[in-house]
């Protein structure tokens, strides 16, 4: 992603993160690569619905669930990378399917 395309709050991150010495930051991503928030905005515009990702009383590496409009539509698994990024292991197309056999 160009650096005029990511949000000041991400810029800001990699600010600090450099600062720190820390690993970069790269948001949650499916299998395949894409980043969840843009394919979650997508279905969200499209569908006219809320997605969120859940974990409750879980443990890493438990699944979490994917909740359509409040109501439990799946679960996903998810790992880190070494850098302790989140990586859910399905990827965006498959996501998107499950998504709108939930909302359908």
């Amino acid at each position: 992603m160009a650096d005029g395309a990511k949000p000041e709050w991400w810029l800001r991150n990699e600010r600090e993160r450099e600062r720190m010495d820390l690993p970069s930051y790269e948001p949650s991503r499916f299998e395949d690569g894409t980043y969840v928030h843009e394919t979650v905005s997508e279905l969200e515009a499209n569908h006219g619905c809320t997605i969120r990702f859940i974990g409750v009383n879980v443990r890493y590496p438990d699944s979490w669930e994917v909740r359509v409009d409040g109501e439990r539509a799946f679960t996903v698994e998810r790992s880190r990378d070494e850098n302790g990024n989140t990586k859910y292991h399905l990827d965006a197309a498959a996501f998107r399917s499950r998504v709108e056999d939930a909302v359908t």
